[in-house]
């Protein structure tokens, strides 16, 4: 599943040019920035026009005011001015307080820079963005504010999730993949699991019935194939039957999802002591307070 979504992500199947694609791979790297920072900045035509802005701002030639205009209502059109309103909100939704916003995400850890390139995909809005288990790294408060974000989610989504209750809330269709092939289902997960029983249910009365069929043309031909001319005659049709259906494609026969078992051997009795501990000393920095000296158990 990942590995369709890189394909996705690389344009490595036909995607037409004006389709902009964001694909959530990676955490955001460490950096002096803060949180709000690197949410924003995702916005290149904003951040490249508000430069621009600040630059013809500072000239007085009329070319450049007229452009400067233009450069204005191009920000209008970004809604520019809720930039950092609309960053907050997103990164609030998923956890981050005024405080942390203001953090640099060099002091964050690698969960929560993953909610910060979670926050950047979600505040520039392609028109296909692909998140690959979004929900991961999230505490439940989080999940719950990102289904009901990705719900109003006006554009193309595609994610992969093992959280049924997440694909529940969040799918309008559904793509299973199987045999190297892909299969497309409307509906949530639940819809899902409901249309694909019924199917695979279908599909074994079909392959029964095709079965049965062949096993009774098969012996009435090998037993009257010989015999008289009318009977020939009949062999012969049902033989031309069964070709046509063998040409035509049977119904493949329904095989169940392989189930792993894991089997845990219980272990024997570990031979005291399992760890010891002499003459530990701990402190957070070289110059800063022993928390505990000389300890052992």
């Amino acid at each position: 599943k990942s590995s369709l979504l890189a394909v996705l992500g690389r344009r490595e199947v036909p995607i037409p040019e004006h389709i902009d694609i964001f694909h959530l791979t990676r955490e955001m790297p460490a950096s002096d920035k803060t949180a709000l920072q690197c949410v924003m900045e995702v916005d290149e035509e904003r951040v490249k026009l508000e430069k621009l802005a600040e630059e013809l701002a500072h000239c007085e030639d009329d070319d450049a005011q007229e452009q400067l205009l233009d450069v204005y209502d191009r920000l209008d059109e970004l809604s520019a001015d809720t930039a950092e309103a609309r960053a907050a909100h997103i990164l609030h939704g998923l956890g981050f307080s005024k405080a942390m916003q203001q953090q640099a995400t060099k002091d964050f850890s690698g969960g929560w820079r993953m909610r910060i390139a979670l926050a950047r995909a979600l505040y520039v809005k392609p028109h296909l963005l692909l998140l690959d288990e979004p929900t991961n790294h999230l505490d439940l408060d989080a999940c719950v504010w990102l289904e009901e974000e990705l719900k109003q989610y006006k554009r193309i989504l595609v994610l992969i999730s093992h959280s049924q209750d997440f694909l529940n809330g969040v799918c309008t269709n559904i793509v299973h993949m199987s045999k190297r092939r892909l299969k497309y289902y409307t509906g949530n997960y639940e819809a899902f699991v409901r249309t694909r029983m019924e199917l695979l249910e279908n599909q074994m009365k079909q392959y029964n019935w095709e079965q049965d069929q062949i096993a009774h043309m098969k012996n009435y031909i090998a037993r009257f194939g010989h015999g008289s001319a009318k009977l020939a005659r009949q062999a012969q049709s049902k033989e031309k039957t069964l070709a046509k259906m063998v040409a035509q494609g049977l119904t493949e026969k329904v095989v169940d999802d392989k189930i792993l078992n894991f089997y845990f051997p219980s272990c024997g009795k570990v031979p005291p002591p399992v760890i010891m501990v002499q003459n530990v000393a701990f402190r957070y920095t070289d110059d800063g307070p022993w928390i505990y000296k000389n300890l052992e158990f």
